[in-house]
């Protein structure tokens, strides 16, 4: 229900630029002039849309806690690229506009103003798409990515100088400036608050070749089982940048947990970490919570460190619902990744109705499954599908992949659940 609103709130907002743009319009002489008209369209529409995915970007709880998170960021990146695009057919047909009518482009400060918040945006956006390919740094591209809040106010100032005071579109850019204003003040408050308060390391301890549990001591946090939160380390004094984990505790328990795999920069430092290093979360977010929807039986599939949303939801089954019926697929590589084994060990003699498989996809001496994890295995230790609903975390393939699955098993759409491994 809260995607479908912020979708008819998007819609709304361009459909009213439309009126805007098509109020300040003199159709009679469209056809003389049809380049500059388009491109009018075309800046206030990109405008209106690259705002938007500041406002999906701002971590703002009452829009995330009914999209999650990781949707948000895509539509983020989705509005980003559309922006872009629209921003951009604005220059090239308002160039070709002049140099049709003038033979020139008469260039003035506030065009450069323009061109320049363009080229910024076009250098971000190519960074937010291939960073991992050309190996940048999260921690890099995220300082760069946050230069978008420098560039933003550039075309305010350049739509401003070029619309007439008064007009719709004038107000249209009024609204917006004030809306970003309050975002960029939403956020600078936030980051207060966490800094005010601070949370500090007391365990660190390995679970697995590479995978390492930091435990947190701090404010309680409300929190569901599944949801995630964004962690800044500051060790011999160096803060880190925000990177997000799940909460692999359970809300049942009195502290704080991350288990994040070495799998960059940030997390192979993981283990360097010390108990007394201060932290700086932001949390909750995310909606990958049993508790959000209705069920009767629960299945959850993990791959890899995928399993941390898992076993924050089996840490509160435990401690609350001890009855309910869940089955845990677990694929690895080798048993070398298995974390929390011992403790699904122990749930499994604790819990009459929840039972664990693991998979292992290379390492032919495993007693239990091998291969690939696969919807006909999922069948074979399923009595039936009915009445299951279905939560899928892992890689991005192996989530597209099983999520394939259970639409081929006649699975409905609603009962399949997933979050992005990584966002």
């Amino acid at each position: 229900m809260k995607a479908r609103l912020v979708s008819l709130a998007i819609t709304g907002m361009l459909l009213l630029t439309f009126i805007f743009w098509a109020a300040g319009t003199d159709f009679s002489t469209f056809e003389d002039n049809y380049l500059r008209q388009i491109s009018l369209l075309l800046a206030p529409l990109g405008l209106v849309i690259i705002f938007t995915q500041f406002v999906l970007a701002s971590r703002i709880k009452r829009i995330e806690s009914g999209l999650g998170l990781d949707r948000m960021l895509r539509w983020h990146r989705f509005f980003g690229r559309a922006g872009l695009a629209f921003i951009t057919g604005h220059v090239v047909l308002i160039a070709a506009y002049r140099i049709t009518a003038f033979g020139e482009l008469f260039p003035t400060t506030f065009i450069w103003v323009g061109l320049l918040a363009l080229i910024g945006f076009m250098i971000t956006a190519a960074l937010a798409s291939t960073y991992r390919i050309i190996g940048l740094a999260y921690e890099i591209w995220r300082n760069i990515h946050l230069a978008n809040y420098l560039l933003f106010p550039l075309v305010l100032i350049h739509v401003f100088y070029h619309t007439a005071d008064g007009s719709a579109l004038y107000y249209l850019w009024i609204l917006l400036a004030l809306s970003y204003a309050g975002i960029v003040i939403y956020r600078l408050y936030r980051i207060v608050m966490i800094r005010i308060n601070p949370y500090e390391v007391t365990d660190v301890r390995q679970e697995a070749k590479d995978i390492w549990t930091l435990e947190f001591s701090g404010k309680k946090i409300g929190y569901l089982p599944g949801q995630f939160m964004f962690v800044q380390l500051l060790r011999s004094g160096k803060l880190s940048s925000a990177h997000p984990f799940t909460i692999s505790n359970s809300p049942t328990r009195e502290n704080l947990s991350i288990t994040p795999k070495k799998l960059g920069d940030f997390t192979l430092s993981i283990k360097d970490t010390r108990v007394g290093d201060k932290a700086f979360i932001d949390a909750p977010y995310g909606v990958f919570s049993f508790l959000n929807y209705r069920h009767e039986e629960l299945v959850f599939i993990a791959g890899g460190i995928g399993i941390t949303p898992f076993i924050s939801m089996l840490r509160y089954i435990r401690d609350k619902m001890p009855e309910q019926k869940v089955t845990l697929f677990w694929t690895n590589r080798n048993e070398d990744m298995l974390c929390f084994r011992d403790e699904l060990e122990e749930m499994e003699r604790e819990l009459p109705s929840f039972k664990a498989i693991l998979v292992m996809s290379d390492q032919p001496d495993w007693e239990g499954e091998k291969g690939h994890l696969s919807g006909a295995m999922l069948q074979g230790y399923l009595e039936t599908l009915d009445q299951k609903d279905f939560f899928v975390c892992g890689p991005p393939d192996m989530t597209a992949d099983m999520i394939y699955e259970l639409k081929e098993l006649q699975v409905p759409p609603a009962r399949i659940h997933s979050e992005l491994f990584r966002l």
